[in-house]
């Protein structure tokens, strides 16, 4: 996952929150929100997995899944650039774009702001 040391608590995790809105897309948009995943090292820097499920907008939603940039700049304030395309969904797929946030310490017990959508039964007649 991402890179862990060891706190008073128990292994401390930095990740790193990634959201925003996708690109336009006959006429809709969706909101995306995630946490960075695995730490990959790369020539003295790094980069990361994410992955993650849009909410739904026009009735669908979509999946991603990508790597971060290389990390611009160093230490606790340095972030990630992304560009990637979501799976395709009604025909069609968005871009996810933007740039990450500094790092976020997470304790042993991981807990971020997850998508949840109320699902509404419908009777079909």
């Amino acid at each position: 996952m991402a890179r862990t040391t060891q706190g008073n608590g128990g292994p401390v995790q930095f990740r790193h929150r990634m959201e925003g809105l996708t690109s336009l897309v006959e006429g809709h948009r969706h909101a995306f929100g995630n946490l960075t995943d695995l730490f990959i090292p790369e020539d003295g820097r790094h980069r990361h997995n994410f992955r993650g499920i849009t909410t739904t907008a026009d009735g669908h939603r979509h999946s991603y899944s990508g790597q971060t940039g290389l990390n611009i700049g160093i230490g606790p304030n340095h972030f990630h650039r992304f560009r990637i395309f979501t799976n395709v969904a009604d025909g069609h797929r968005h871009i996810i774009s933007g740039r990450t946030t500094g790092l976020i310490r997470i304790g042993a017990v991981v807990g971020h702001k997850l998508i949840i959508e109320k699902i509404v039964k419908q009777r079909v007649k």
